[in-house]
């Protein structure tokens, strides 16, 4: 269906995300990175309280008076900087989120059918700016109202989680950041869904949290597994819940000449 015209490296190792691409033919690479640097500050993790997150991971929390949405845009611009550094083996000065934000200057705005941020950044030299690779990251997040529930790390916590979503709707926010290394831009995006979920019986939560699938999924659930059952209808993008909002990126990428139609 479509040709690949620039080398795209997706930074995310979710199978979810990488099928769509597969799906649609689109010819991509996820290169095996040592994460040996990290751009996000656990001490800021350790002490912030906002959002519903776990006790016992590492998923920095939201900053002070953040809101969802601009939580979700900043952990994929972290993802796809850190996948950055770590791919071109460059050496961070230090791992404060001061870093972080050296690295995206010159902020501008502009629509293609939904809105987009563009930053210009600062850390590739020539030689890696002519190989012109798109690296493309995203991160998804479950809210309720104004709290997001993260990955959940034991079944009480995923059980927790889904107790507090039954009966009410939520929103599955997916923010996409994509490096283009030759222009030396950032671009970032997003989508969100809303979710209705069913008052299910604590008897059959209990139930699907007992299968496992709960466990190191935002929300505590897979709309696209077993999960499937607890919502009765979603307004949006479904791909949006699974994890990446296919359409806006297939938008992008054609307009971003890093694929093109395949011609019969």
């Amino acid at each position: 269906m479509f040709n690949t015209c620039k080398t795209i490296i997706v930074a995310s190792n979710s199978p979810r995300r990488q099928q769509f691409f597969k799906d649609l033919g689109i010819d991509f690479c996820v290169p095996s990175i040592n994460y040996s640097h990290n751009l996000i500050s656990l001490k800021n993790a350790e002490i912030a309280k906002t959002g519903i997150l776990g006790c016992n991971d590492l998923e920095e929390r939201p900053q002070e008076k953040e809101s969802p949405l601009a939580y979700a845009i900043r952990m994929a611009n972290k993802k796809v900087i850190e996948f950055a550094f770590s791919y071109y083996n460059k050496k961070m000065q230090d791992q404060s989120a001061l870093l972080f934000d050296t690295v995206l200057a010159n902020k501008y705005e502009f629509h293609l059918s939904f809105p987009i941020i563009r930053y210009d950044i600062n850390f590739f030299e020539q030689k890696e700016q002519q190989e012109e690779n798109i690296i493309l990251s995203a991160d998804t997040i479950v809210c309720l109202g104004d709290e997001i529930l993260g990955k959940s790390k034991s079944k009480d916590e995923a059980l927790a989680m889904l107790r507090s979503l039954v009966g009410r709707s939520h929103f599955v926010i997916t923010a996409v950041s994509i490096i283009n290394t030759a222009e030396q831009k950032l671009y970032s995006f997003y989508d969100q869904t809303k979710v209705d979920f069913m008052p299910w019986s604590f008897e059959l939560l209990k139930a699907y949290v007992d299968t496992g699938e709960s466990l190191d999924k935002a929300g505590a659930y897979g709309i696209s597994g077993l999960g499937s059952f607890l919502s009765n209808s979603i307004q949006g993008s479904w791909d949006t819940v699974v994890g990446l909002p296919i359409a806006k990126c297939v938008e992008f990428l054609l307009w971003h000449k890093a694929i093109c139609i395949k011609e019969v």
